[in-house]
């Protein structure tokens, strides 16, 4: 969550008010004891330490299962004591995430919100009678004071935690939630813990510490570490399921957009990229995603070992990196200036490399090796996908091309006609006009100067054609020297005087080729002529097959019979 600089200022201010004054009136409402021993508050430090660092993770919410120890000390030491104690182990648990620059912020906005806590809980203690007594008898009414305390504490960290999600980060989280019902659930086991080690520690010592608070933390650990195999498990899960999604489409662009959208959803990460191997020399950028939306700006492309993409490439492994200082030095990306941990993963595939993704995110220690694996594992699958595609679209592509000039297709024309109509019928498109192109005299160029040669100038001619029409409408190569042209949206006037431009431009062009049937092959350059036939839909017919039809008319009735290298419209 991003706050802004304003905020952030207000926080410091806050906490150079709250704590101050917490710690002041926790020394004259409850200073250290005569009896205080510093050996065993160190003892109870130390305790603190690894139950602060191994939360227990339930629901994807970290619980730290650290209110027995603060009641013990609270109970033992009184209130100045324990924070002291929630303090320093505020203080550790900052230090473990290495907090980049911007969440420093963190650690006043706890230590401040922690010591407000405090203070009230003890108060209310206080208030009710509460005392400091470790040698008098444990009675009912002891168990009430500190049950009192207990539940004080728990009820002001929740409400203290809603504030802040509220009017910090402008997020409001309801406060019935499962959430709540398990940190409710841990306030009923760490309170009798705590008591029974406070009672344990007044008649038996630190021998008490051992007794029960070595196997909590056992505890702890042990349910750490089923948390993290959880995790994994449904890490790979999920990698599984992305797996079978990407395999099981087709299309390139639609392979990375899923790609994409899930991963981002699996990980913590504000940039990815999508590298991929071309030419077997240089990786080139097929998707850049920085802070919430796709970049347009592609990076340059990188050699092998050059940069973090390039070593990668090279060393065929991935490679993973937790914060700036260990990547910084070896890149070549330019990657902005606020990120910190990085994944950096090839694309493999029969042992080859085809790609590198790389994966960042702007906190530090964001990734773990076995977040590492799992993204290698959905990189093999990304990579077997973009070739499955790839070779998809290349046979579609292959099916639907005219092999000699890579024009469309007969049949794909066809098919883009009737789609059009469609459209047409449907009142989405007002008009559309069909062109047919001949290439004059066209039996006499391969008469002349061999069938080669007449490939050579189809070839030309459908360059030539792609060149003049781009995007206003579709070329195909319809029948030998014959193409066809659908112009969406053009009237037959319109279509007419774009036809009289294509012919003009044809009659101006000069043509490569060479005389295959000569003794000496020559290369020649040579002038064609086209006669073109215009019809439109719906002012001459309301059916794809007559369109063609009429321009064909055109064509054969209006330009061919009456000399050639015309252009001839269809009249009923």
């Amino acid at each position: 969550m991003v706050i802004g600089r304003k905020k952030k200022w207000i926080i410091w201010l806050a906490w150079a008010v709250v704590v101050p004054a917490s710690f002041l009136y926790a020394s004259q409402v409850s200073p250290l004891p005569s009896s205080f021993n510093a050996g065993d508050f160190i003892i109870l430090v130390l305790l603190m330490i690894p139950a602060a660092l191994l939360p227990v993770i339930i629901n994807q919410t970290p619980i730290s299962f650290t209110q027995w120890i603060v009641l013990v000390v609270f109970l033992q030491f009184g209130l100045l004591a324990e924070m002291i104690l929630t303090q320093f182990s505020i203080l550790i648990t900052m230090i473990r995430l290495r907090l980049s620059r911007d969440q420093y912020f963190r650690f006043p906005l706890n230590s401040a919100m922690f010591s407000a806590v405090s203070v009230l809980s003890g108060t209310v203690y206080y208030l009710l009678g509460g005392t400091h007594n470790p040698g008098a008898s444990v009675d009912v009414s002891f168990f009430l004071l500190a049950f009192v305390y207990v539940f004080a504490y728990y009820l002001l960290n929740q409400l203290f935690f809603n504030f802040i999600h509220s009017f910090i980060y402008s997020v409001k989280i309801s406060f019935f939630s499962k959430d709540l019902v398990w940190e409710t659930l841990s306030l009923f086991v760490a309170y009798p813990i705590g008591v029974i080690l406070y009672i344990l520690y007044n008649s038996a010592g630190n021998i008490s510490v051992l007794l029960v608070g070595i196997p909590v933390i056992l505890m702890l650990l042990v349910l750490h570490n089923y948390n993290r195999a959880s995790i994994m498990n449904e890490y790979l899960q999920k990698a599984v399921e992305l797996g079978h999604r990407l395999t099981e489409k087709l299309k390139f662009d639609e392979v990375l957009e899923i790609f994409v959208k899930n991963v981002l959803k699996m990980f913590p990460a504000n940039y990815l990229y999508i590298l991929e191997v071309v030419d077997d020399e240089r990786l080139e950028y097929i998707r850049c995603y920085e802070k919430g939306e796709f970049a347009e700006v592609k990076p340059p492309p990188l050699k092998k070992n050059e940069g973090i993409g390039g070593l990668v490439w090279s060393a065929k492994r991935g490679m993973l990196f937790h914060e700036r200082r260990e990547w910084q030095r070896m890149e070549k990306e330019g990657f902005p200036d606020d990120l910190e941990s990085l994944l950096a993963v090839p694309m493999m595939k029969n042992n080859r490399v085809t790609g590198v993704i790389l994966l960042g995110s702007k906190r530090k220690r964001v990734y773990d090796k076995f977040q590492l694996a799992i993204f290698d594992i959905l990189c093999s699958y990304l990579a077997i996908s973009l070739d499955n595609a790839k070779h998809y679209e290349k046979t579609k592509d292959e099916s639907i091309r005219c092999p000699l000039t890579k024009l469309y297709n007969a049949r794909y024309f066809h098919d883009k006609l009737e789609e059009i109509f469609e459209k047409l019928r449907n009142g989405e498109m007002p008009s559309v006009s069909l062109l047919l192109i001949d290439i004059d005299h066209f039996k006499m160029v391969n008469d002349t100067y061999g069938h080669q040669s007449g490939n050579e100038i189809l070839c030309q001619m459908a360059d030539l054609l792609k060149s003049i029409i781009q995007s206003k409408g579709i070329v195909a190569r319809y029948g030998g020297e014959e193409f066809a042209v659908i112009l969406p949206g053009y009237k037959k006037e319109e279509a007419s005087s774009f036809a009289e431009y294509i012919r003009k431009t044809i009659e101006s062009r000069s043509f490569v080729m060479y005389n295959d049937l000569a003794e000496v092959r020559r290369k020649l350059s040579v002038r064609v002529t086209v006669s073109i036939g215009v019809s439109a839909a719906p002012a001459d017919t309301d059916e794809p097959m007559a369109l063609l039809r009429c321009a064909d008319r055109a064509l054969y009735i209006g330009a061919k019979r009456v000399g050639r290298n015309k252009v001839a419209k269809y009249v009923i």
